[in-house]
């Protein structure tokens, strides 16, 4: 069966184009990804513009062309943290309705996590571990999940995504990140986690697995820089990360853009936001390494898709 999956994200609207055929593993299709920057200032609450409406309608429209295009049988658009937190998010799961046809689900935090999950344990080059922390790491929120058994045991939606970070301490997204700006993020970020169900997040699993964005263009960035393609296992380096974080956050934005090609406009102004709060993920966790996984929410919404009745 084939299936199609829309992720209308804080910072990016993708699509996800699978078969799905009995085993646990999806053949993807196609992939797509487009900017469309939901997420605008630092507050608690905030409104969608009508250009980034505009936009995201713009960018499904052309999302729903591609899928058609790979003649699915099933379709699902699913909503993440920019929808929770935006009030008037209504407006544009209304328009999307009317104008495209296409109805968008809004997925609570814990959804959300589940469905990242789901995406995780069907990436066969995890298949070994049964045991695990996990996070996904997106523009709006932060997901960590705990496997045992290859089953999950705890999951929770942090708001720590890279462009809430960004927006809130480093709002100025020119402008390098300063040492008291870095320092009240790192302490943010720690106060979030101490928050949560310490006992289950201090459990003694060996590894942490990542998705999200901030983990994909840290990878490529890292390529770049040491001239080997596709890390052994997708292992990344705290140190690694941490290096790159001191490196970028000292830069403007301009500055980025010319040291760091793979870096695409729309990421850069967020990136070091995003690097931010998974070198304190990597802290809390005391661990050295994190395991890069390109399976993600799209996946696990995929799977769930292929088997409904």
């Amino acid at each position: 069966m084939r299936v199609a999956v829309f992720d209308l994200g804080s910072n990016t609207t993708k699509l996800l184009v699978v078969e799905v055929d009995g085993s646990s593993v999806p053949r993807v299709l196609a992939e797509e990804s487009r900017a469309c920057r939901l997420t605008a200032g630092g507050g608690e609450e905030f409104r969608f513009s009508e250009k980034s409406i505009g936009r995201t309608l713009g960018v499904l429209g052309e999302l729903m062309e591609i899928a058609k295009g790979h003649d699915v049988q099933r379709t699902k658009a699913v909503a993440t943290e920019a929808f929770r937190r935006s009030d008037n998010s209504q407006d544009l799961i209304s328009l999307a309705k009317e104008s495209l046809g296409l109805d968008i689900s809004v997925l609570s935090g814990s959804e959300e996590a589940g469905a990242i999950a789901a995406g995780l344990l069907s990436d066969p080059s995890i298949s070994e571990l049964d045991d695990f922390h996990a996070i996904d790491l997106g523009g709006g929120s932060m997901e960590v999940i705990a496997v045992k058994d290859r089953k999950v045991t705890f999951l929770q939606s942090f708001p720590l995504g890279a462009a809430v970070i960004s927006n809130r301490f480093c709002p100025d997204s020119g402008s390098p990140w300063s040492e008291e700006a870095c320092s009240e993020a790192q302490s943010h970020v720690k106060s979030f986690l101490s928050a949560s169900d310490a006992s289950v997040l201090s459990s003694s699993f060996s590894t942490l697995v990542g998705a999200g964005g901030t983990l994909v263009f840290l990878r490529k960035i890292l390529d770049n820089e040491t001239g080997r393609e596709g890390r052994e296992k997708g292992v990344i380096e705290h140190s690694d990360s941490t290096d790159l974080f001191e490196r970028i956050s000292n830069m403007t934005l301009r500055q980025r853009q010319e040291n760091f090609p793979a870096l695409p406009p729309a990421r850069a102004d967020i990136f070091p936001g995003g690097l931010l709060v998974l070198n304190e993920v990597m802290n809390y966790f005391n661990r050295t390494e994190i395991i890069h996984s390109y399976h993600n929410l799209r996946h696990g919404i995929a799977m769930e898709l292929a088997k409904e009745d």
